[in-house]
């Protein structure tokens, strides 16, 4: 069985680990939901369980889809800058 099998035998379409690690993860369900999952206590090896966020039906997904893709990064001000670089 491989990866992809096993993912579908859970009930999942897809998943993105958010920042390339297990704590933070996006998981795009068989029943057409998303959940967004935080576990700020996340121990390598250990599985705890953590905050989730469930968009219940395309719709949503959509919308946040759009709103995500409508964002622009946010520039620092140089005096922030200048406050990280010589902290």
């Amino acid at each position: 069985m491989n990866v992809n099998d096993r993912l579908k035998e859970k009930g999942i379409v897809s998943n993105e680990l958010l920042g390339g690690q297990f704590d933070r993860m996006a998981t795009y369900k068989t029943d057409g939901t998303l959940r967004i999952e935080a576990t700020p206590d996340y121990r390598d090896g250990q599985w705890i369980a953590g905050q989730q966020i469930v968009l219940q039906n395309w719709d949503e997904i959509e919308r946040l889809r759009n709103f995500l893709n409508s964002l622009k990064p946010v520039k620092q001000s140089e005096e922030v800058v200048i406050h990280a670089a010589t902290a």
